[in-house]
């Protein structure tokens, strides 16, 4: 599984603007092969710092099957007008799995 991050900066006065068009983004992007789940997250210190996280079967299914999809023009088409700069992306992998919580139960 791949969790793709990607850290936006949205304009004080935009906030509410990126985060309707990002929920109606998301739909576009959940419907996808390998798609797994995603969270929005909004910063406390900068609240014109989003961070959206997407879960992924593979680093394929989001930069080759959605990227090379009609969804993803819609996607930032939706988007794009609302934030500054560039959104910053990154995929990462799981290295340290947390423990079962169940082989910590009694009979």
């Amino acid at each position: 599984m791949i969790l793709e991050t990607a850290a936006f900066t949205v304009p004080p006065e935009s906030g509410g603007e990126f985060e309707q068009a990002l929920a109606q983004a998301c739909g576009l992007f959940a419907r996808a092969p390998g798609y797994i789940r995603h969270e929005i997250r909004r910063g406390i210190e900068q609240p014109g710092s989003y961070l959206l996280l997407v879960w992924w079967e593979t680093i394929e299914a989001h930069t080759v099957e959605f990227r090379n999809s009609p969804e993803f023009g819609r996607w930032r088409a939706l988007v794009r007008p609302h934030y500054t700069g560039s959104a910053e992306v990154k995929h990462h992998c799981l290295i340290n799995p947390p423990p079962d919580p169940t082989r910590f139960r009694s009979p």
